[in-house]
């Protein structure tokens, strides 16, 4: 295999700027994801000392993606994805915020904290869906191999070092400066997500209703 080959294939960043400007966004926001996961779990456990608390934030996170998963696809393509996925985002942003103010007002109650954790799955839940359609409307056909691996490297990437820039952000400045760089790295991937073009349903996919949901589940 030549060298050409081997390395990884960049010609969807330099050719298209809406992808580009996508994927920097999302590459933040999933460094900024780990981050806050990390916060949530080194909060949680500060205020139980628990094993069994601390892995609820697990479950807090885990139950959301999976109940509202089933109806997320089906609801994409029924709306302009990209709306969905700019209000999805949104939500996520509004609900590290919100972890950041409670850490910083000294909230006592791991029930909020594990709410608002469950809260924003919800969210992520629909965006992490909408996400994934959007490469091949925005690369020509050639090319979405390669978007997807990037898309790839980019989680890969995040889910290895995110949490030790985590431990680190904690050590420095807390818990809180974590979920503010989250709730911030939201916004890039705000502004990534705002140039794309309108993504509206066609077709029989936006007419599938719950028989989309059943035939899934088949």
């Amino acid at each position: 295999m030549g060298v050409r080959h081997a390395l990884i294939d960049v010609g969807p960043l330099r050719t298209s700027r809406a992808f580009r400007r996508l994927w920097i966004g999302q590459t933040f926001s999933g460094f900024g994801g780990q981050l806050a996961f990390v916060a949530v779990m080194f909060q949680v456990w500060q205020l139980t000392e628990s094993p069994v608390w601390t892995g609820a934030v697990g479950l807090a996170h885990a139950t959301p993606l999976l109940a509202f998963g089933l109806f997320a696809g089906t609801l994409i393509d029924r709306l302009d994805r990209r709306k969905f996925y700019l209000v999805a985002i949104t939500g996520q942003a509004v609900c590290s915020a919100l972890l950041a103010v409670q850490a910083l007002a000294g909230n006592a109650n791991v029930l909020l904290v594990l709410g608002l954790v469950a809260l924003q799955a919800t969210f992520g839940a629909g965006a992490g869906p909408a996400a994934r359609t959007f490469i091949p409307h925005l690369l020509p056909p050639e090319q979405v191999a390669a978007g997807l691996a990037l898309n790839r490297i980019s989680f890969q990437g995040s889910m290895l070092l995110g949490p030790a820039l985590g431990g680190l952000v904690i050590g420095w400045w807390g818990v809180s400066a974590c979920y503010l760089v989250d709730a911030v790295t939201f916004g890039c991937a705000f502004i990534g997500a705002f140039g794309l073009p309108a993504m509206r349903p066609v077709g029989d996919a936006a007419r599938a209703g719950l028989s989309g949901i059943a035939d899934g589940l088949a």
